[in-house]
């Protein structure tokens, strides 16, 4: 290998041939627009498939394989490229036959979904197995910067067209195609083209055996997949123009519009999800890419003896479970139907109805999902290993899933935990990522007008605030104020708990003042308007996120440490949020602060409580028993 063409991304900038698009215009250019609907010679989509381990495992309803390497035994299939100083973390090689690989004018085209804060990379090349060979071609992204490469007769060391993909769709979305015609190269990025330059015939004296290889490069960001990034793959055998380029992206963002997860194929693109249990009910969701009706075969064994028809053909369909046996664990299965009579099934799942309150009982607590499916997998499938009866989200399920951005519902927060919630049911609050409430409600089915309600389970009551409206809501005499004060005055429950969004007390390190430059107001001063309402009446623990690190406060009551009367306030913002950090100075009502990923869990008896945190290894980080 060529060393210095393997580190171009870090030294060739200033050797880029970006030629205007005029330059080069002769008679033998390949690109055939009228050949827009031949198809690729290789096509593949990417959609990770998290399932929980061992006889728990399901992926509901059908889905499309990634490709893979007839080799991928065998780890040492052929030279590793450099890129960017980075060596691949994932590599699938050989997965298009080598016959079918263009031998010259050809197009290559990914679709990337690039959601997370730390420097990621993914590239497709041709290239024969000989160390000192440079690829036939290549092309790459990494953090905003787009390659494409080509070697040819005139250029044996390979041609290089660089551009910076700043303006990505809907803030993350990436559309980006290489194009060799027999004349030129051409970059395209979200249908515009960003580059051109005049070039020779490809070189005939290439390897005579190359394969197509795809890699990523998730060295920053750990847990992260190939699939996270890459949404799908083309590889066209002529060159595309211009305008089946922009067709092409206008095509993709209708399906990411619409929360499409497989292009052609009948599937479930939400859930099963269930949220709100009660002793005697459970509230299940699901959405399919088109409009069907269902049928919910449901039992407390198998084979499944009860039947719920869901007859309207619509994509999200909610429903109820009623007449349940408390403190007892159900099997279920979907059977949805299009309109054309094609079936798909979730395949048998499971659930618990809430206990009775004298019994012991289990939860977690994740908090800012967001953008990152591939920690929330790790999360969910940890959560699982706890069987708890229920989890509290608690808030920013999504990083901004308002009514534009519906693929960050099904491309990230149902990627992640659909497999956890497929079986254990999640009480939420919206978080600042949700605040319009748009899908928020249309994927849940909760109490009162959903944005903020109470339930109760086992001996312990949960208030659920919606502090997106704290400003107001949250001061005496607001909506939410004289609700909570109403709600706990009546509460006899053993155990009192909140759950909302934004934090009464944290010592982030710049959401509440520059900790770094001066004074911080250690926490959200419009929060603290209600925290009256949670002393006055035994709040035993409050618990939020939006601040992506976690920490247990000592007691607090009238703004001092209190052992005897005050409340403890859990910041539980572990999920797939990019990670923050503290001020430089411990806050006054400190006990413990981690910075890192994690979950918590609280397990209850009686009066006694158990209190847990984990980090994404499974190591405990903090713990905390209390009896009332």
């Amino acid at each position: 290998m060529k060393k210095v063409f393997f580190v171009y991304c870090c030294v060739w900038v200033g050797c880029l041939l970006l030629i205007p698009e005029s330059y080069g215009q002769v008679e033998r250019k390949l690109t055939i627009d009228s050949l827009s609907t031949k198809p690729p010679v290789g096509d593949w989509i990417f959609v990770p498939h998290y399932t929980l381990d061992g006889n728990a495992k399901n992926y509901p309803g059908p889905k499309t394989e990634a490709p893979q390497s007839p080799f991928a035994k065998v780890s040492t299939l052929s030279y590793p490229l450099i890129f960017h100083g980075e060596e691949p973390t994932q590599r699938i090689a050989d997965f298009l036959e080598e016959e079918k690989l263009p031998q010259q004018a050809f197009s290559v085209e990914l679709w990337l979904l690039d959601h997370v804060n730390q420097p990621v990379g993914a590239l497709v090349t041709e290239k024969g197995r000989n160390a000192n060979e440079e690829p036939a071609w290549l092309l790459g992204y990494y953090e905003n910067d787009v390659i494409f490469t080509l070697v040819t007769e005139e250029a044996p060391t390979g041609t290089i067209l660089n551009a910076q993909a700043s303006k990505p769709w809907k803030r993350y979305w990436h559309h980006v195609v290489g194009v060799y015609d027999g004349n030129s190269m051409q970059l395209y990025l979200n249908g515009e083209k960003a580059g051109s330059t005049p070039v020779k015939s490809r070189n005939d004296e290439q390897s005579e055996k190359t394969a197509l290889e795809l890699a990523a490069y998730m060295n920053h960001e750990p847990y992260m997949d190939l699939e996270n990034l890459v949404r799908s793959l083309r590889i066209y055998d002529y060159a595309i123009g211009e305008v089946q380029v922009q067709q092409r992206f206008e095509a993709l963002k209708k399906q990411v519009e619409n929360g499409i997860l497989y292009p052609d194929l009948f599937h479930f693109n939400a859930g099963p999800y269930l949220n709100y249990a009660t002793p005697e009910s459970i509230h299940l969701l699901w959405e399919t890419d088109r409009p069907a009706s269902a049928e919910i075969q449901y039992g407390t064994s198998l084979p499944l003896t009860h039947q719920l028809r869901a007859e309207e053909h619509k994509t999200i369909h909610e429903i109820t479970l009623e007449g349940l046996t408390p403190e007892t664990t159900y099997f279920y299965n979907i059977i949805a139907k299009d309109e054309e009579g094609n079936e798909i099934e979730s395949g048998v799942l499971t659930f618990s109805t809430a206990v009775d309150e004298e019994s012991a009982f289990s939860f977690a607590l994740i908090g800012d999902t967001e953008a990152r499916p591939h920690i929330n997998d790790r999360i969910s499938k940890l959560v699982w290993e706890e069987r708890p009866n229920f989890v509290l989200n608690l808030g920013d399920l999504t990083d901004g899933g308002f009514a534009p951005h519906k693929f960050e519902w099904n491309y990230e927060y149902f990627a992640g935990t659909r497999q956890l919630h497929s079986r254990i049911p999640v009480f939420p609050v919206p978080g600042n990522g949700e605040a319009d409430l748009y899908w928020y409600r249309q994927y849940h089915k909760l109490p009162g007008n959903e944005s903020y309600y109470k339930f109760t389970y086992g001996n312990a009551e949960f208030f659920m605030l919606n502090s997106n409206e704290r400003e107001e809501a949250f001061a005496p005499g607001g909506e939410q104020y004289e609700w909570l004060k109403e709600q706990l005055a009546q509460s006899t429950a053993t155990w009192k708990f909140v759950a909302h969004h934004h934090a009464p007390y944290s010592a982030d390190e710049n959401d509440y003042g520059n900790s770094w430059e001066g004074p911080s107001n250690l926490g959200d001063v419009h929060m603290r308007q209600i925290v009256p309402l949670y002393e006055q009446y035994g709040v035993d623990m409050v618990f939020f996120g939006h601040l992506h690190t976690y920490q247990r406060t000592l007691p607090i009551a009238d703004d001092l440490v209190n052992e005897e009367n005050g409340v403890i306030y859990v910041q539980c913002g572990g999920g797939g949020g990019n990670l923050e950090d503290f001020a430089p100075a411990r806050a006054w009502f400190s006990a413990k602060t981690y910075r890192g990923h994690h979950y918590a869990t609280i397990t209850i008896h009686s009066n006694q409580l158990s209190y847990k945190v984990f980090d994404t290894e499974g190591r405990m980080k903090d713990f905390l028993d209390i009896e009332k």
